[in-house]
């Protein structure tokens, strides 16, 4: 017989597939005064910033008063500046707080927060279960979740079974090895380069992943569909059939929460069919949202409609109140022209889902130069999966001379020389530059160990490709 929860998350499934995304965008701004008010009322450190941008609270009182007249904020403007008793609401005293997450402080001086109440960790399980059973079915299938992100993320569920192995491949894989036959499926949740690792480590212990039937998640970075068809291969996961796995990519921000943004088989379909048109280019990620959790803006849009991406989060009962904040992330709404590389019934699976959508392009600092962005490396080092597979995945551009030097790292159990890797991916990258007619970037591949940027790989922390940006 169906659990309550079960019952509960269709009912709740089946109401939101009957929504669209006007309608939901439509809900969310009718929220935004009531979160609005709140901080302005029990939060000393947003009275100090409406007091300093002249924002009077009492004429805030629709959804449009609020994105008209709230200031933008960021990280400085509330982290870097006030303490976290300041930035607390009156009524978040420290026996209601069950959970502090950092940001990862790749892009400043000084970590973010995410605080959450005790009841907050009470509700998680189950809205983690509704996640889940949206994109992967787990009332219909016994579900085994390894959770191999870093930084302290911590899952629980009232419906899967989880094991939190953080950045060690050797649990990780003695779990899929041991556990993962039990269960119906398995959900990897982890970044890409640590994912390639655990790829590397499975295929010296010459694991069959067939045996499995995998799902991944993929968070902490960006990364291109030449990465995609790279895992999907090896994993053996039929990435383009109806119904199948799914590998996909879910966006949190450490401050604001988890899986905010995320990948629908439609939407993988759809950056798929733009990768194809043209392999070369930088592509966005498409991205659903959920507009009863998060209001998005897209702020200042420049000629092709990309801006900056502020969030504002709606729960009204959240410690910390997060209104209009500006992430750091570029992008853009979805357009009618975007979807044009689907076939018809692929535009009309797009059209039909209920969240809105939108292109997120990462950080401006991963623009390189006019030619190259760190998405093309990313891209090139997987095209083909002979040589990728003698790669660990991280590489470094820097600025040598008039142009640029890409030193990239071999695997630890590469079999190839440093040279005749270099040798292949110089080819690889050629051909790239001379379809764009870009310059060439001097490369160099390095053994695991002797790679010079300050690896061996730690896992625990975003990677720099491009230290260069700043």
């Amino acid at each position: 017989m169906p659990s309550l929860n079960r019952i509960k998350r269709s009912l709740l499934l089946a109401m939101l597939a009957r929504q669209t995304p006007d309608k939901l965008l439509a809900l969310a701004r009718k929220r935004l005064p009531r979160v609005f008010a709140r901080a302005a009322r029990q939060s000393p450190a947003y009275r100090a910033l409406l007091a300093e941008a002249g924002v009077n609270p009492a004429a805030c009182r629709a959804g449009e008063d609020v994105l008209s007249q709230a200031p933008v904020l960021t990280k400085a403007d509330l982290f870097e500046r006030f303490s976290l008793d300041d930035l607390l609401v009156g009524d978040a005293d420290a026996a209601r707080l069950g959970g502090v997450l950092t940001s990862s402080g790749h892009g400043g001086s000084n970590f973010a927060f995410g605080v959450s109440t005790r009841r907050q960790l009470q509700l998680a399980p189950d809205d983690i279960d509704l996640g889940l059973q949206q994109a992967f079915g787990i009332d219909q299938r016994s579900t085994l979740l390894v959770n191999c992100l870093p930084m302290g993320v911590f899952f629980t569920s009232n419906s899967v079974c989880v094991a939190n192995v953080s950045v060690r491949e050797d649990m990780a894989f003695a779990i899929l090895n041991q556990a993962g036959p039990l269960f119906e499926q398995a959900i990897l949740c982890t970044d890409p380069l640590f994912c390639k690792r655990l790829l590397d480590y499975a295929a010296q212990q010459g694991f069959d992943w067939s045996r499995l039937r995998m799902n991944v998640v993929l968070g902490e970075e960006m990364f291109a569909e030449d990465y995609r068809s790279y895992l999907a291969a090896a994993l053996g996961v039929p990435l383009d059939a109806p119904g199948g796995s799914l590998i996909g990519s879910s966006m949190g921000v450490g401050e604001l929460g988890l899986n905010l943004f995320f990948e629908t088989s439609e939407t993988i379909a759809l950056r798929r069919a733009w990768h194809r048109r043209d392999p070369d280019r930088v592509l966005p990620s498409c991205f659903c949202f959920n507009p009863l959790r998060s209001y998005v803006e897209v702020l200042e849009p420049d000629a092709n409609g990309v801006g900056d991406l502020v969030i504002t989060m709606l729960d009204a009962q959240a410690p910390i109140p997060m209104i209009r904040y500006r992430t750091g992330d570029r992008a853009r709404w979805l357009t009618d022209a975007d979807r044009e590389p689907l076939d018809a019934a692929g535009r009309a699976a797009l059209a039909a889902l209920p969240f809105p959508m939108v292109a997120v392009l990462g950080r401006d600092r991963d623009q390189i130069d006019s030619h190259w962005h760190v998405d093309h490396f990313k891209a090139l080092l997987y095209r083909r999966p002979v040589l990728a597979d003698q790669l660990s995945g991280a590489f470094r551009v820097l600025r040598h001379g008039e142009g640029l030097r890409l030193d990239v790292q071999l695997g630890l159990a590469a079999t190839q020389s440093p040279e005749a890797v270099a040798a292949e991916l110089t080819a690889l990258v050629a051909a790239s530059a001379a379809r764009r007619g870009a310059p060439v970037p001097e490369l160099c591949c390095f053994a695991y160990g002797e790679f010079p940027h300050g690896m061996g790989l730690d896992y625990e922390r975003k990677f720099r490709y491009f230290p260069g940006s700043g």
